[in-house]
């Protein structure tokens, strides 16, 4: 890193640290660092990145202070400085942070934030900018009454998420911002700005001395305001309604606004009107720049002056950009719980999912939106077969999967539900099928205890198949078809990606490759796994991509930009393309001939008995 060529940072303020990731114009990852907030900032006494409740708190209450946050920038930019990172060759920034987390700002911010000296720290001078010293975290669950009034107020759950892209959520921003307009009605009086720490990080990065008090607070990135019960969706051309579309366009949902700010309550909060001024704008295009760096860190960290800032988006927006999705791919996160991102170009609302706008559109382009899956029971409930069923052993595990998955003549299934279910939604407990005559038949265990492995897999799969079926089938469409294969690749992350059974199967049952990133090796002698932390490099690939616009060359899609940058990476590590790698893509398994067949056959029965395992006890 010792000629001038432009570099690029990517953020991530997580629940538990901050990240950092610092790229060249080739996107390849140079060099990472973090500060984990339990380790490195005690003094704050987080567990988790989190607070101990209080006495006071209600039922659910979880929260971290948000000077927490502040501090661990004045942090992170030491530790840059002290790696002698070449912060004056960065020339565009870009940051990702927890969703649905908000950041509330004092009346007193813009004022603190275009007047800070070089001389101290952040945490030394910012704290009056905020007017709640804490930002609820993503795990809260204190808003169930918030929820049911966002629900009601615009005719249930299922119209919520027509509206919003998600019915109502307890960690979700409106029903936050209403419980803290009930509870502490003159700190939300004193409010000049509502942002989320996506948007907090953005404007953190623009501070300094002689800025525009009216702009250095900056607004939410679209993508990421999805996640927040506000943001009214359906302007998406896609969406079938009844209704006159007219004028509207997405923005801030007037009806649920006004709930949230108790305009009927106390018209003297100002009502929906106030809360939309304190919301501020939505950033449509996340490839335009929102401003330079602010002074306070070209003069104390030696920034460079014309570092453009982009805007901040969701964890999970930036997580799907730093694999460049194309329509009819998806990532399968295989975590505790699992997650399934599915990039599609229709509008698709569902009580059960996520809708977000694609977080890097054109807004030439047309309509670009993903769709986010969660399951609680996953490495869960496959870890618990294991155990029960496998001696604790994942070779045991691998090898009844293998014994016992599923062929033409098999007529078996089983559910694997430890804790209520998300999707399907309420669905609990332990069900066990078998088909041996005309019907199926609820059995207590199966024949041999190893048929458990092949079955907790294939049931996985099978679910995120058929949902991910009706997303790729868009909202217009009534009847999923299950003959249809939903998606052309996969990526496959998360901790029991590494297994290569779960992955093979996997792709059995989608029918598809399973793939993963991968980057020139060091030794310059072909390639290696991207084991780096795809939030924070997600956003910083959207910095470059921003960059890269604004320099004057061709205007691409996103992803056609990350594609065509990867495939030049290759060429100038003088790596080969094609086979098991293309545009920095490896494929680590594809389905097995005639296996795909079995579950195209079984899926239809499959769904019969997930609604029959759902109403059973």
């Amino acid at each position: 890193m010792s000629d001038s060529t432009p570099l690029f940072l990517g953020l991530d303020a997580s629940t538990q640290a901050l990240k950092a990731s610092l790229l060249d114009a080739d996107l390849n990852v140079l060099s990472e660092l973090e500060v984990r907030f339990d380790r490195d900032l005690p003094h704050y006494k987080t567990t988790g990145g989190v607070s101990e409740p209080t006495a006071s708190d209600d039922a659910g209450t979880v929260v971290a202070p948000v000077m927490l946050y502040v501090e661990s920038l004045d942090m992170l930019a030491d530790r840059m400085r002290a790696a002698s990172w070449p912060l004056s060759r960065i020339h565009a920034v870009s940051a990702a942070g927890q969703q649905h987390a908000s950041v509330y700002f004092s009346r007193a911010a813009p004022k603190i934030f275009t007047t800070l000296s070089t001389d101290k720290t952040l945490t030394e001078q910012v704290e009056m900018a905020f007017s709640r010293k804490v930002v609820p975290n993503w795990q809260d669950s204190s808003t169930v009454e918030a929820c049911k009034a966002f629900e009601a107020a615009v005719g249930g759950a299922a119209e919520l998420a027509k509206v919003t892209g998600s019915k109502a959520h307890t960690r979700f921003t409106g029903p936050q911002i209403y419980k803290f307009r009930t509870q502490e009605p003159e700190a939300y009086k004193d409010t000049e700005r509502i942002g989320l720490v996506s948007s907090f990080i953005t404007t953190m990065l623009c501070v300094g001395s002689g800025g525009d008090e009216a702009t250095v607070i900056k607004g939410i990135d679209e993508s990421d305001a999805c996640g927040m019960n506000l943001l009214d969706m359906r302007a998406a051309s896609s969406i079938p309604s009844t209704e006159s579309r007219g004028n509207l366009e997405p923005g801030w949902n007037q009806t649920l606004l006004a709930l949230a700010s108790g305009e009927s309550e106390d018209p003297s909060l100002g009502g929906a009107a106030e809360l939309e001024r304190k919301l501020g704008v939505i950033y449509r295009d996340a490839g335009s720049s929102v401003g330079t760096v602010g002074s306070w860190w070209t003069q104390r960290y030696a920034f460079h002056p014309d570092c453009q800032i982009f805007p901040g988006t969701g964890d999970n927006p930036a997580t799907f950009l730093a694999f460049s999705l194309a329509e009819r791919q998806a990532i399968i996160s295989l975590g505790t719980s699992d997650t399934v991102m599915v990039a599609t170009h229709q509008y698709v609302p569902d009580p059960d999912f996520h809708a977000f706008f694609h977080p890097a559109r054109l807004p030439s382009s047309g309509d670009a939106f993903f769709n986010m899956l969660v399951y609680k029971s996953g490495s869960l409930a496959r870890e618990w077969v294991r155990d029960q069923y496998c001696a604790a052993d994942w070779e045991r595990f691998n090898a009844d999967v293998e014994k016992f998955k599923l062929d033409g003549g098999d007529k078996r299934t089983g559910f694997y539900w430890l804790r209520p279910e998300i999707i399907p939604s309420g669905a609990s407990g332990v069900h066990r099928y078998t088909k041996a005559g005309g019907d199926w038949e609820k059995t207590g265990e199966f024949s041999d205890s190893g048929m458990n492995a092949s079955a907790i897999l294939e049931t996985q799969f099978l679910n995120y198949r058929y949902r991910s079926s009706s997303i790729v089938a868009g909202p217009s469409s009534s009847v999923v078809d299950t003959n249809t294969l939903p998606l052309e690749s996969i990526y496959a992350v998360g901790g029991a990606s590494s297994n290569s059974t779960i992955t093979q199967t996997m792709a059995d049952v989608f029918g598809c490759d399973i793939v993963k990133p991968v980057q020139p090796a060091d030794d310059g002698k072909g390639w290696s796994p991207a084991n780096y932390n795809f939030c924070s490099v997600g956003a910083a690939y959207k910095a470059v991509w921003g960059w890269s616009r604004a320099q004057g060359g061709e205007v691409q899609e996103f992803d056609d930009f990350v594609h065509a940058t990867k495939s030049k990476q290759a060429k100038k590590a003088g790596l080969g393309e094609g086979g098991e790698v293309e545009g920095g893509v490896q494929v680590i398994c594809r389905p097995r001939e005639g296996r795909t067949k079995v579950y195209t056959e079984v899926i239809g029965e499959w769904k019969q008995l997930e609604e029959r395992a759902q109403n059973e006890k």
